[in-house]
């Protein structure tokens, strides 16, 4: 059980993307970015998690946490609210 949400670690919801370090001067910019805010070089693509078949909600999800590794415990409702399907392509910006 968390005490306090990281927006990097995965666990409940899908990970946020980390910042993206430039080859050139080494500033941190944020993700959606595509060149670097400070000498204007273009960054690196964001690598994309790999799609996988949420065993929590039997369906396919293009950004997964760390629930997609079990199915849902007996009773509970087999409902995901960070569920992104494969065809979106969208990223969860709540944090």
């Amino acid at each position: 059980m968390c005490w306090s949400c990281n927006p990097y670690c995965g666990g409940c919801k899908p990970p946020k993307p980390r910042p993206v370090r430039c080859p050139f001067c080494n500033v941190f910019n944020f993700p959606d970015r595509t060149s670097c805010v400070r000498c204007a070089h273009t960054l690196p693509p964001v690598p994309r998690p790999s799609p996988v078949i949420c065993l929590y909600i039997g369906e396919s999800c293009a950004n997964p946490c760390q629930r997609h590794k079990k199915p849902p415990a007996e009773g509970e409702d087999p409902y995901c609210l960070w569920h992104t399907p494969l065809d979106s392509g969208r990223q969860e910006s709540e944090g």
